[in-house]
């Protein structure tokens, strides 16, 4: 069982597998976050229901830190690290299959959750990713897509970082800023899922990503 990052819409169900004779894997920031950052998103008024949810995530029993490679067989799964959307992302890569599971590195036609993301690196990865012409991408949220897919998902990211950074540059922050960013997406990206919900936070997380104030989960020291 491999977590792609730490977020507990993707690692709650760890415990299942694990009763089913499973060992998970993940990166090694997903065993440090899994219970300190899951809190974190839900603020100082956390219900006890909530916290009691997020204590008993079960963390993955392996890590690595960049990459590994698994075989079941003589097919070969290749795991690797890459950064932007929480700083704990992994895809699992299978060759044989032209399959790539991009957990939420990639979002098919949906406004991504970004509370964590730093966008220059999620940029160069979809880069990366989108380089795979002819593979299947089974993304975090949405329908399968292909690489043109990708393509178009990093495209939003430029668009977002771009017209965020206009804005700024006019003096815009906040509530304005948001005004001028929302109808300048609206044309392109209106009609993807969650735009009416995430829109305005994405935007404002990325004018605190831009101005240095986001804060974004920091790995803990190699031990």
């Amino acid at each position: 069982m491999i977590n792609t990052h730490y977020h507990f819409d993707h690692v709650a169900a760890n415990a299942v597998f694990v009763d089913a004779g499973a060992t998970v894997l993940a990166h090694r920031n997903v065993r440090d976050w899994i219970h300190s950052e899951n809190l974190r998103m839900f603020g100082n008024d956390i219900k006890p229901r909530h916290k009691s949810f997020i204590d008993a995530l079960l963390p993955p029993a392996a890590t690595y830190d960049q990459a590994v490679d698994l075989y079941l067989g003589s097919r070969e799964i290749h795991v690797r690290s890459f950064p932007g959307h929480t700083g704990s992302d992994s895809i699992v890569l299978i060759p044989d299959a032209q399959v790539v599971f991009a957990g939420d590195l990639f979002w098919r036609n949906m406004l991504p959750n970004m509370i964590d993301a730093s966008t220059k690196p999620w940029i160069a990865t979809l880069e990366t990713l989108a380089t795979n012409a002819g593979y299947v991408f089974v993304p975090g949220h949405g329908d399968l897509g292909a690489a043109q897919d990708v393509a178009a998902f990093r495209g939003y990211l430029v668009t977002l970082q771009t017209l965020v950074s206009e804005a700024r540059a006019q003096g815009k922050t906040g509530a304005p800023l948001t005004q001028v960013v929302v109808p300048a997406l609206t044309g392109k990206y209106g009609q993807w899922e969650g735009f009416e919900y995430l829109a305005e936070p994405s935007i404002l997380q990325m004018e605190a990503e831009l101005s240095g104030r986001k804060r974004i989960p920091q790995p803990q020291p190699m031990k």
